[in-house]
């Protein structure tokens, strides 16, 4: 499947510093680079931009820097964001888009959930490998593993990224193809 800008809504999965904090410096900082550098895309082409904080009261919110580049931010406590209602609610209102952009955390949990749910209900769930860990590294390759043997999408975010411009004269390819370097 084809990854198409016209096609695609982002979702920015439970990125909190409590879930981060988790995470080894040397793993979070990737993580967090690749998230921001495919939301900035995602907002810079006009994408829906969804953020969720999972249970914020016991989490913390989602973070600011993954905020700023959201339409809205919704809570939850449902670990597949399709089973809360108002994330459904805002993904069936942008119906005339078909492709999910998976980012976040927890690989394993939040996101397969997700992405499985999703695809489920007719959707086309991409999982962005490089911008998902789990707070066990190990827990990664299995989760990927299993989401693809479902037949769901697995990318990079690079590939996501120029998928989306799908030639280098289009107007935003200058400005932003730097920050993929």
């Amino acid at each position: 499947m084809r990854i198409e800008a016209a096609q695609s809504i982002v979702i920015a999965i439970d990125l909190q510093d409590r879930l981060l904090g988790t995470l080894a410096p040397a793993r979070r900082a990737p993580l967090l680079d690749n998230v921001s550098r495919l939301l900035k895309s995602a907002t810079t082409l006009g994408l829906p931009v969804l953020a969720t904080a999972q249970y914020p009261q016991g989490l913390g919110p989602a973070r600011e820097d993954i905020c700023v580049h959201a339409a809205e931010v919704l809570e939850k406590t449902a670990f597949s964001c399709w089973r809360g209602k108002k994330i459904r609610q805002w993904l069936t209102a942008r119906d005339d888009r078909h492709q999910v952009i998976l980012t976040g955390m927890e690989l394993h949990i939040c996101v397969l959930q997700t992405a499985l749910d999703l695809q489920a209900a007719g959707w086309q769930p991409v999982v962005v490998a490089d911008a998902c860990a789990s707070r066990d590294a190990g827990h990664q390759q299995p989760a990927l593993e299993r989401l693809r043997q479902a037949g769901v999408t697995v990318a990079v975010a690079e590939s996501v990224f120029y998928e989306w411009l799908g030639d280098a004269i289009h107007p935003a390819f200058r400005g932003l193809a730097a920050a993929w370097r």
